[in-house]
């Protein structure tokens, strides 16, 4: 395959991930629905076209469920490699260049219901012959999406990663090389309290069918905080 699906992910260990969800979700809730996002993450890229690669923070439990899950896929798991995550990410980049794909895009897992189609539109539009970089941005200043088919590491230099200026920083790097910018839809990411209502809501369901269903039995069984959610899906 000429393309290449770089999903970037944090090991679910307790009181190490969604840690703004707490304390409407216990730490030991927090975490299962960070497995969620991820096997949602993981079944969704699954069905594109293109190689998947597993990039993981912190230690995978190999014995897990989420293990068996990503064992199930055959997907390549890799260590992430670098100081901070702008370098992480660029050491991911520039490792699946050197693997010879021609196009390659990263996600998180934050965004367990971001459209199949926007991540297709991303490899779409890299098919062009020109230099191209395309971003999808996220409702809180980040990204959802970047893609490139070819390696262009300005892209992760100077930009405040986990802020809400992240976006725009971005694309100023982007910008400023002699590539075509292409800038796709913007999405949301699930990481405050307020965001789970977002996601029990959300118009695209089949693509995070685990995470939404366990968002639903916790609401059912009144062990989330955020008591509009929990009211809405009560009342459903």
């Amino acid at each position: 395959m000429s393309a290449a699906l770089i999903v970037f992910f944090k090991a679910p260990e307790v009181g190490k991930v969604k840690t703004r969800l707490l304390p409407a979700l216990s730490p030991d809730d927090a975490t299962r629905l960070c497995a969620c996002f991820i096997e949602d993450t993981f079944e969704k890229a699954s069905s594109l076209p293109v190689q998947v690669l597993g990039f993981v923070a912190g230690t995978l439990d190999e014995e897990s469920e989420l293990a068996r899950f990503l064992a199930r896929k055959n997907v390549r798991l890799e260590r992430q490699v670098g100081n901070d995550l702008g370098e992480r990410l660029s050491n991911a980049f520039r490792a699946c260049f050197e693997r010879g794909f021609a196009r390659v895009c990263v996600v998180g897992t934050d965004s367990p219901d971001l459209p199949l189609a926007i991540v297709e539109r991303a490899f779409e539009t890299l098919a062009d012959e020109r230099p191209t970089l395309v971003i999808a941005g996220a409702s809180d200043g980040g990204y959802v999406l970047l893609g490139m088919n070819r390696y262009f590491p300005e892209a992760f230099q100077n930009v405040p990663y986990s802020s809400s200026q992240t976006y725009e920083a971005t694309l100023a790097q982007l910008r400023a090389t002699c590539a075509n910018v292409v800038e796709l839809e913007t999405w949301h990411d699930i990481d405050e309290p307020q965001d789970l209502e977002r996601l029990l809501n959300s118009p695209f369901p089949n693509v995070a069918p685990k995470s939404i269903d366990f968002l639903k039995r916790l609401s059912m069984s009144g062990r989330i905080g955020a008591s509009e959610s929990t009211k809405r899906v009560q009342n459903q």
